[in-house]
């Protein structure tokens, strides 16, 4: 086996995914998100020692199937317990070593540790310089792996429709590392109100006006004039659901109605109502209205 050594030399790139890239791991997806963090998708096969040294930045590893054989070596013992589910956290400024065999599928999440103190700060509504995220090999967390397992990896993430989604749910995420693993980090008491009538009502005339764009989480939070934590909070406050969902329901409902119209193409009305696809278009509206948009079409 050949050991891949990343160096010890942060870049503006993320060193985890470059050092994964130089194995015989098989990248399956990744996106870069609005919200400065990144998420990759990986498979390996062939057995490999890994190193990552220092990176830089923070990764967030959730085994998604196999991993029963992958062990982390330490100076004097080893550590096994892999698995489907099992959570791995390494600190930007760690350095964990791994012996990797048998088949191995796990998603990556990249973030700063800017990135983790500015949310930190909009959260607080104050600065939080000094933030000790933990290192943790084969954990169980079940909210972790449910959203990136049922949330995350479904999406289509090359789909601008579903950008705000991942953004929102990479967030989460983050949020959630916070206050469960990271030290020196206490979080304030948060309030129950959500959006004024005034703004509800200016928010969803302008996702109206444009639901054929991305509409990112930043882009609806920048129009609240709050940050994005704080606009999901009450936003799902006010309207019972997350934005992402209920951007994705305006978009299906919109097609719906020009579907029923007869006047645009099924590809058109794809384009119109902010899907990438019609492939990514009819899955959707197949999972929620129970039709494929041809057979609504002969139905109305």
């Amino acid at each position: 086996m050949s050991e891949k050594i990343y160096p010890d030399t942060p870049s503006v790139s993320q060193p985890v995914f470059q050092c994964l890239s130089n194995t015989q791991a098989q990248l399956e997806n990744h996106t870069e998100l609005c919200n400065g963090s990144s998420a990759a998708i990986w498979r390996r096969e062939e057995s490999d020692l890994t190193r990552y040294q220092h990176p830089g930045h923070h990764t967030l590893s959730c085994y998604l199937g196999g991993g029963h054989a992958i062990r982390r070596l330490f100076t004097h013992r080893t550590q096994g317990g892999g698995g489907p589910g099992r959570i791995c956290l390494m600190p930007g400024d760690g350095d964990s070593h791994w012996d990797v065999n048998g088949s191995i599928q796990f998603m990556h999440l990249y973030f700063s540790e800017q990135h983790l103190k500015d949310l930190a700060g909009r959260i607080q509504d104050k600065s939080s310089d000094h933030l000790q995220l933990q290192d943790m090999t084969f954990i169980e967390d079940s909210w972790i792996s449910n959203l990136c397992q049922q949330v995350i990896r479904p999406l289509n993430w090359q789909d601008n429709a579903d950008r705000i989604a991942l953004s929102s749910a990479s967030d989460m995420l983050m949020v959630h590392l916070l206050k469960n693993y990271c030290g020196n980090y206490t979080s304030l008491p948060e309030s129950k109100g959500g959006l004024s009538p005034y703004l509800q009502r200016q928010l969803l005339d302008y996702i109206e006006q444009h639901l054929d764009h991305p509409l990112t989480l930043q882009e609806l939070a920048a129009f609240a004039q709050l940050s994005e934590y704080h606009f999901a909070r009450m936003f799902k406050v006010s309207f019972g659901q997350a934005p992402h969902q209920y951007v994705t329901e305006r978009r299906l409902n919109r097609a719906a109605d020009l579907i029923r119209n007869k006047r645009l193409s099924l590809a058109e009305i794809a384009l119109q109502c902010g899907f990438s696809s019609q492939s990514h278009f009819s899955q959707r509206f197949k999972q929620f209205y129970h039709v494929t948009p041809a057979q609504y079409r002969k139905g109305h």
